[in-house]
């Protein structure tokens, strides 16, 4: 990543705990320290690349938040199902319908464990297109497995602002890989601070300041 990028590395020790009656809830360093970070903007703009959870809607909007949904996982598995040897190239298909919003639009990104699962003809396109969607200032938070044996395709959604419940999507996805430290710098490297939060759960927290 380039010079001014500065990354902190710290080890969570809580892992998930199951909710009485609910999914599982995970402590989340990266989402209580995302939360500071956009709402010292008034009105902030936060773009969440899941689905729709009103859960997550009411914690955001609780905040003075606006809360933008475009839900990148279930776009990507439609395009790949959908695919062809006479359809356009993948990454083509992929950001001629995603993403269509102006430079700079957004304060926070929630991109969960997105980057995972994607070909990577995808990934930096990816990470390019939305290091230009916030503006400066701005933060992104994303979720990394360490390790991609048994990983069971999740939804994430805000319980509160420091909690992250877990639950279990339908998509036949799975992870492509997993990211040396190194590998992440050189994706993200539009970005100029980052801290990592990695959990018991081999659950990396990547938090991005542009």
């Amino acid at each position: 990543m380039g010079s001014l990028l500065r990354s902190l590395t710290t080890r969570l020790q809580a892992p998930a705990e199951e909710a009485a009656g609910g999914p599982p809830r995970r402590a989340s360093l990266g989402l209580e320290q995302f939360f500071p970070a956009v709402t010292e903007v008034e009105h902030a703009a936060v773009l969440d690349l899941g689905c729709v959870w009103q859960a997550t809607v009411s914690v955001f909007t609780g905040a003075g938040c606006k809360l933008y949904t475009e839900d990148l996982f279930a776009a990507f598995h439609q395009l790949r199902t959908n695919g062809g040897p006479e359809t356009p190239p993948l990454g083509e298909r992929f950001f001629a319908g995603a993403l269509v919003y102006p430079e700079g639009t957004f304060r926070g990104i929630l991109a969960w464990d997105l980057f995972d699962y994607l070909p990577e003809e995808l990934t930096q396109p990816l990470a390019t297109r939305l290091c230009g969607l916030l503006e400066p200032g701005g933060v992104f938070l994303g979720l990394f497995h360490n390790r991609p044996e048994n990983v069971r395709f999740l939804r994430y959604r805000a319980f509160d602002r420091r909690t992250l419940e877990l639950v279990p999507g339908s998509l036949p996805l799975r992870v492509e890989r997993v990211y040396p430290n190194r590998a992440l710098l050189n994706l993200f490297a539009g970005f100029r601070a980052s801290r990592t939060f990695v959990g018991r759960d081999n659950l990396r927290e990547l938090l991005l300041v542009k």
